[in-house]
C-alpha cells in the first residue's frame, strides 16, 4: 500500500511531534530539526520490528527541507523502499 501525504500529517504537527509509522519490514520517523541554514525535516529510516529508541538496526538519515516540497520529495522516498 502506497503511503499518501494525508497519512504524514500538515506541517504544524512537526512543529510539536515526531512522527513514526512503516511500510512493510521499514520502519520511518520523520521529525523537525533547526539547522543553521533553517528549519529541517530529518527522515530516519530502519529495519526490523522494533521501535526507533530500541532497535540496534542500522539508522539511515536524509535530510529535506521543512516545506510541503520537502514533504513531497519525503514520501517519493518511503513510497521507493
Amino acid at each position: 500500500m502506497a503511503i499518501t501525504r494525508q497519512m504524514l500529517f500538515p506541517l504544524a504537527f512537526y512543529k510539536k511531534s515526531k512522527f513514526s509509522g512503516s511500510k512493510g519490514k521499514m520502519n520511518y520517523r520523520i521529525e523537525k530539526i533547526t539547522e543553521e541554514e533553517g528549519d529541517m525535516f530529518l527522515l530516519t529510516v530502519w529495519e526490523g520490528p522494533e521501535c526507533y529508541d530500541v532497535s540496534k538496526a542500522e539508522k539511515v538519515t536524509s535530510k529535506y527541507p521543512f516545506s510541503d516540497a520537502g514533504m513531497e520529495e519525503i514520501l517519493d522516498y518511503l513510497n521507493a523502499m
